[in-house]
């Protein structure tokens, strides 16, 4: 396992989403309570469009901006269409005033999704 600080507590309120890069990789932070964070994988299954940029909803699913595909921040799974496929999802903590994630501990089976080639 490698966990690595993504941001301080201070840095990221309740309710408040951030965008960071790991292995290469897009990666969406939500700050859901003030002891719970969540990460996954920031693009969605539906058009591969930035999921940092949605909607964060009280039951803890996350609205796609593009088109309203709908994920369940805990488990990745869509329920709500367009989107059909989940989205991966990762190990996070929040731990001495910081939020950690460590992403090569996915929780989940979800492929990652990747933007198409032209």
């Amino acid at each position: 396992m490698a966990w690595e600080a993504v941001a301080d507590t201070d840095q990221l309120e309740e309710g408040d989403m951030m965008l960071c890069h790991m292995g290469g990789e897009p990666i969406c932070v939500v700050r859901l309570y003030e002891d719970e964070a969540v990460a996954v994988h920031n693009t969605c299954t539906h058009q591969q469009q930035p999921l940092n940029e949605g909607y964060l909803q009280e039951d803890d699913s996350l609205i796609c901006p593009a088109h309203n595909s709908r994920f369940d921040l805990h488990t990745g799974i869509p329920t709500g269409v367009p989107a059909v496929d989940p989205i991966p999802t990762y190990a996070c903590k929040i731990e001495d005033g910081a939020i950690w994630v460590d992403f090569e501990q996915q929780t989940n089976d979800a492929a990652i999704p990747h933007k198409p080639y032209h």
